[in-house]
């Protein structure tokens, strides 16, 4: 499909998502902090679950996935949806705990604050706005990728107006719109998706895929060569679902978006409903399927890295675009790509205006300032990340989406051990929060770098990230004298108006 129908696509989201951030604006205005960054909390579950499952849906859901099925076989997309399924199920009674602990907390850097004072609360917050980053600058890299293989718009094109939409639209509009935005999304995802997946089998056909497959176990020199591919429970895939715990522990647990949508739900009853149906029912059949029809079809009829296509990222592009041959399939696919980044890149950016609007600016900019001006500030703040998100979205051209996916899992999973340690008991100190935190770091970082094989440094390295703080916390805090009050945060009083939240 040419050029033009690409950027004509790329106009038409512009107009259609930018106009639909104004009609929010305009019809639900926001009246200050608390409805700007919490939406007034008072979501119900229903559209908070379906905002749940398209904000998780990112554009390496779909594309990670399937590079994953090129790599490690079946395996891949079972590993990759039960690896980002566990850290979820960590986060739903933290938060829970959270809301009924801290009742007018809206950041979790907030209660960081309070339970470790303002330096480790600074550390955090710089944890919180990379993951941002991070996640925001992987969507910009994925949709690149996309436009770039189905359309031949270059790639750096792409990934820019892709973030500016997504920019413009949450500076506008705030949580609200963003959870408006996903409701809509989620429709379009799930619909796209539903109709692909079957079209994929048919076209290619289970028996040519299955003996593909065989190819690939047992042909030293297929180039896809691997014996564990049609194994679900292959030793590299089980490798990498441990990997996926620890990569989306942090960017969970430090993604302030899935805060805000927690804390967005009128009661804690409606929000446990809406992320265990936003998760595990609507969200974990995505990178099933993507890992093992778009990533194992791929290499069943024997393209790989290097072999018809350039990057494994690339996986899904190409399946489509060589089923579909360009017209209305390719537009289906691009648009679900386009969609799952929208709603991700959303996510991070009305997760970056909380933090920014309620722990930064009345903090150590303007001590004074009214609810107008820290608004003004997260918009302002957002559009500055949007431009470096794009700068940095371009440098990163050729980069493999699930190797970034894994490199980040040992710089965000240190933080998470201190953060839940915090949460639950008493006992463990700001000074040891700190050290397992750095300690973490720089043992994933040296495993990482030091260990020449490359099969297996990047297991160690997360794996050290998140264990090395584990037990440095639970050592620290069993034989020290600190204890921490956890009535204090009953009485906490932010420096805006909340709405109460109910139970």
């Amino acid at each position: 499909m040419g050029i033009f129908y690409g950027y004509l696509i790329l106009l038409c989201f512009a107009v259609i998502f930018i106009g639909i951030s104004y009609f929010v604006s305009k019809r639900f205005p926001i009246e200050g902090v608390d409805d700007f960054v919490a939406a007034g909390r008072s979501i119900p579950y229903a559209l908070v679950a379906a905002s749940v499952m398209v904000s998780w849906v990112w554009t390496t859901t779909i594309m990670g996935a399937a590079e994953a099925g090129t790599i490690y076989g079946v395996s891949g997309g079972f590993s990759y949806a039960w690896g980002n399924s566990i850290p979820f199920f960590v986060f739903i009674p933290l938060v829970m705990h959270l809301r009924k602990k801290m009742p007018k907390c809206t950041t979790f850097t907030e209660f960081v604050e309070q339970r470790y004072g303002s330096g480790v609360s600074k550390i955090f917050f710089g944890f919180g706005i990379a993951v941002i980053i991070y996640v925001f600058i992987a969507q910009g890299v994925g949709i690149g990728i996309a436009f770039n293989s189905m359309f031949g718009i270059p790639y750096e094109v792409a990934a820019t107006l892709a973030v500016g939409i997504v920019t413009i639209y949450i500076a506008k509009a705030g949580l609200r719109g963003s959870i408006f935005n996903d409701v809509i999304q989620f429709f379009i995802i799930s619909i796209i998706f539903i109709i692909t997946v079957p079209l994929v089998i048919k076209f290619i056909g289970m028996d040519n895929i299955y003996t593909g497959m065989l190819d690939v176990v047992n042909n030293p020199d297929n180039v896809n060569f691997n014996p564990e591919a049609l194994s679900i429970t292959s030793g590299a895939g089980l490798r990498y679902g441990i990997t996926a715990i620890v990569i989306a522990m942090g960017q969970v647990l430090l993604d302030q978006g899935y805060y805000s949508k927690a804390i967005a739900t009128t009661n804690s009853k409606s929000l446990l409903k809406a992320y265990v149906i936003g998760t595990l029912l609507a969200w974990a059949p995505i990178p099933i399927l993507s890992g093992s029809v778009f990533g194992c079809s791929l290499i069943s009829m024997g393209i790989g890295e290097g072999a018809g296509i350039g990057l494994a990222s690339e996986a899904a592009p190409h399946i489509l675009n060589l089923i579909y041959g360009g017209g209305v399939g390719s537009i289906m696919f691009v648009l679900m790509i386009f969609m799952a980044g929208m709603t991700t890149g959303g996510n991070c950016l009305s997760g970056a205006q909380a933090l920014f609007t309620v722990d930064f600016y009345k903090k150590y900019v303007n001590k004074t300032a009214d609810e107008k001006a820290q608004m003004r500030f997260g918009r302002n703040i957002t559009y500055m990340i949007g431009i470096f998100v794009i700068v940095v979205s371009i440098l990163l051209k050729g980069f493999s989406l699930l190797m970034l996916d894994i490199f980040s899992g040992i710089l965000f999973a240190a933080p998470a051990s201190a953060f839940i340690a915090g949460m639950y008991w008493k006992k463990t100190s700001p000074r040891v929060a700190a050290i397992s935190i750095f300690c973490g770091l720089a043992s994933g970082l040296t495993a990482w770098f030091v260990i020449p094989n490359q099969d297996i440094n990047w297991f160690i390295g997360n794996l050290l990230s998140l264990l090395v703080p584990a037990v440095i916390v639970i050592l620290g805090s069993a034989f020290g004298k600190y204890e921490f009050d956890f009535d204090t945060l009953l009485k906490y009083e932010p420096d805006h108006k909340v709405h109460e939240m109910e139970g």
